[in-house]
Parts: C-alpha cells; sequence; structure tokens
C-alpha cells in the first residue's frame, strides 16, 4: 500500500499509532492546529510548523520571492490565530537547488522580514541545505493565554458555527491561474491574510476554533471529531464574495465547492453558543450552521435535502 491510497487524513493516524509522549507538559500533542506545552503561571507555549514547496504550494510562474515569505509566515501565524494565541519566534528552514540567485533569497527574506515585523514575529535560527527544488519550512513559537486556548475538541451540542469571511477565494484564484485566466480572485492565492487581530477578539467568547486552511468541509469535520459531535452546515449561508461567482464561471466551476473543499482562505470557522454570539460588538462574523449530538451524524444541507459531508484537500489524494 501506497501513502496515495491512504491520503493525510489516514496516514496521520498510521504515524501516530507509535508516537509516545514523554512528558507531563503537555496539553495538547497532535490533533490541533497547533501543538500545546505548560509554560507558565499564565500563560501556555504553542508551536507549529509548516512547509512550502515549490510547483505544489507556489509557483514560480505566479508567485514573487516576496510573496512566497509572506505567505510562509501568514500560513503559520494563522495556526496560532485559531489557538487564540499570539505568535513571538520563528526558525526558518530552506531547501534550495544550488543555481538559486541570490536576489531570490534577498526578496525572499523582503517578504519573510516584512510579515515578520507586521506581528512582531523574532527570527532566532533556522537551517539551509540543498536539494532539486526550492522549500521553504517554518516553525512558528507562540503564547496563549491559559484561560483563552482554543482546541477544536471544545464544541458543544447546540454551538453555532461561525465563519469570519467569505471562502474559495483563494482555491478560485489559483484554478484562474492553472487555466490562464484573470480575475480578481488570483489576488486571494498570491496575497493571503490570516487573521490573529479577529482571533484575538474571539477569544473569551468562543468554544472551538480552527483556521481555514484545508476548506471549510475539512475543518468542520476536524472540530466534529475531535469534539465527538455531529455538524449541520447550510450551503446557502457560506459566505461568497461576488467576485468568487465571477471566477468560478470562468473556469465552469461551483464556487461552493471551492469554499467547502478549497482551503488557504485563512479565515477562521468557529463554534460559540447563541448567548456569547450576541455580546459580540464590532467582529465580523457569519453563521453557517450548528453542532448536533454525534449520532446525527455531519452533513451539508441544501434545498430540504442532506448530503454527508466529506474531507476536501488532502495531501497525496488526488
Amino acid at each position: 500500500m501506497n501513502i496515495s491510497d491512504l491520503g493525510e487524513i489516514e496516514l496521520i493516524k498510521e504515524i501516530n499509532k507509535n508516537i509516545k509522549l514523554f512528558t507531563k507538559d503537555i496539553v495538547k500533542g497532535v490533533g490541533d492546529d497547533t501543538a500545546v506545552l505548560k509554560f507558565d503561571k499564565k500563560h501556555h507555549l504553542l508551536l507549529t510548523t509548516d512547509t512550502l514547496v515549490q510547483d505544489d504550494h507556489f509557483n514560480l510562474k505566479w508567485f514573487t520571492a516576496e510573496q512566497i515569505g509572506n505567505k510562509a509566515i501568514e500560513s503559520n501565524v494563522s495556526d496560532i490565530a485559531s489557538m487564540g494565541g499570539f505568535p513571538k519566534y520563528a526558525l526558518i528552514s530552506l531547501t534550495l537547488p544550488k543555481n538559486t540567485n541570490i536576489n531570490f533569497i534577498d526578496t525572499l527574506y523582503n517578504g519573510i522580514n516584512k510579515t515578520s515585523k507586521k506581528y512582531k514575529i523574532s527570527i532566532i535560527g533556522g537551517n539551509i541545505t540543498h536539494g532539486k527544488e526550492i522549500s521553504i519550512t517554518i516553525t512558528l513559537i507562540g503564547l496563549v493565554e491559559k484561560k483563552n486556548l482554543c482546541l477544536r475538541s471544545n464544541a458543544k451540542v447546540g454551538d453555532l458555527i461561525a465563519v469570519t469571511g467569505n471562502l474559495g477565494s483563494s482555491r478560485a484564484g489559483l484554478q484562474l491561474l492553472r487555466n490562464g485566466k484573470k480575475g480578481a480572485s488570483i489576488n486571494y492565492y498570491l496575497n493571503p491574510k490570516c487573521k490573529l487581530d479577529i482571533g484575538r477578539k474571539l477569544i473569551g467568547f468562543v468554544n472551538a476554533m480552527e483556521d481555514v486552511s484545508d476548506g471549510l468541509a475539512s475543518e468542520v469535520l476536524n472540530i466534529c471529531n475531535s469534539s465527538k459531535v455531529g455538524a449541520i452546515i447550510y450551503k446557502d449561508l457560506i459566505p461568497l464574495n461576488k467576485n468568487i461567482v465571477i471566477d468560478a464561471k470562468k473556469v465552469k466551476k461551483n464556487p461552493y465547492d471551492y469554499a467547502l473543499y478549497g482551503g488557504e482562505d485563512f479565515e477562521l470557522v468557529f463554534t460559540i453558543n447563541d448567548t456569547q454570539l450576541k455580546k459580540l460588538k464590532g467582529i465580523k462574523c457569519l453563521v453557517v450552521g450548528e453542532i448536533l449530538p454525534k449520532n446525527k451524524g455531519i452533513y451539508l444541507h441544501h434545498k430540504g435535502k442532506n448530503k454527508k459531508l466529506s474531507y476536501g484537500y488532502e495531501h497525496f489524494k488526488e
């Protein structure tokens, strides 16, 4: 059996079979957007890592080196945001072909440094090695107040499911580029922005939270599986901007499929009870569904019918 037969989700389960924890300071290991460790009386430590690989996460025909650096930081900060925390330190590891131009590295670090400055992240080390293609791996370290920690496993039956903004535009932008077409959605793909500021405003109100990096469907399934609950998502409530509707038509695709199964939107999806939702002031959020008892299943509702929700993008699977 090859890993393409398993896909990312099952591969992680396979790897986890042999993982053992040897210390008692681990609050959360594998299974959330970041690992969580005990730190001091007030804070937990957050650790996450993410890799961008040439011709998979970025194509040099479309991305400038600065945009690649920006995306590398934004995608990691998004994980920290989903835990209710804030970033502090980063390690940068690069794999580079020997013929890489030094100007590419300078411009890459312009993007890394500009975005790190925005979030007050200190670059404290890393690694450089050679390989056949470019890859950038960021290890990001952050903090979260103990009382504000958000885990996937905290969703409660009766919670509403909400998102912080429009979905699907990043995937629509990628498809436009692949098809040699133009459209406003391309900007969302090339210049992602995470929602750290909103994430910090949501703490104290929300129960479970996750960033939308693999599509709304995958993130809701992750929350439900970790929290041992069911859910219903109302397709007509999924927020789309007007540009994605226009751009999806250009490539003959359904914009809702991009929102559900596309990924790299880096919005936040969270669960919150109705009382707490009414207390949110000045925070954009749009309700898309509800948490149900586990025995009700996990469904997408549209035109009076329920369809079982399935995972979106998975590494290794077509």
